[in-house]
């Protein structure tokens, strides 16, 4: 399964509709490639939907609904990422996609991405989304990319991939 810009917008669309119907309230914070799409305009297409929120069984159910729905696997939304999740971001990290009868959709804003993309640091699979949320941000020294990242992850370092890349970008 690979999700085009306009096939996630209306997978958020249906699981917003889907839950609302079932009166199943449901708070989902999309991070990783899905957000890059939505916040910088990516391209490339993407497997699933990364985002943070707790899953219920009737969360579960509305999910894998969509999925027998569409042809798609169970994980076309999951929370896997939660390895990544910065405890040191705030609301204004986020901006609202959608919010109807009690399901709210945000989404990662470009700086809290650009420090999630350099903790994972996952080489040519992060490359691409790093240089475009980099002039996103407006980020032009090692200094100012590693100020940003310690806003979120202090106690954290910069993936040795990504930290490369860095590197050969600025100096």
């Amino acid at each position: 399964m690979l999700l085009s810009p306009e096939d996630l917008d209306d997978a958020l669309r249906l699981l917003v509709t889907e839950l609302v119907a079932a009166g199943v309230e449901a708070r989902f914070q999309i991070v990783g490639a899905a957000a890059v799409t939505l916040q910088v305009g990516r391209d490339i297409l993407t497997r699933d939907i990364d985002a943070l929120y707790t899953p219920t069984p009737e969360l579960d159910d509305v999910v894998k609904r969509i999925a027998a729905t569409k042809n798609w696997p169970d994980t076309w939304i999951n929370n896997a990422v939660q390895m990544f999740v910065s405890h040191y971001d705030s609301d204004s990290d986020w901006e609202l996609h959608t919010e109807e009868q009690g399901v709210l959709v945000l989404v990662a804003r470009s700086q809290l991405l650009l420090a999630m993309k350099l903790l994972a640091g996952r080489g040519r699979r992060d490359s691409a989304d790093i240089d475009r949320l980099l002039d996103k941000c407006e980020i032009a020294t090692i200094q100012a990319a590693t100020k940003l990242f310690d806003r979120y992850y202090p106690m954290e370092v910069i993936a040795k991939p990504a930290m490369l890349q860095l590197q050969a970008r600025f100096d």
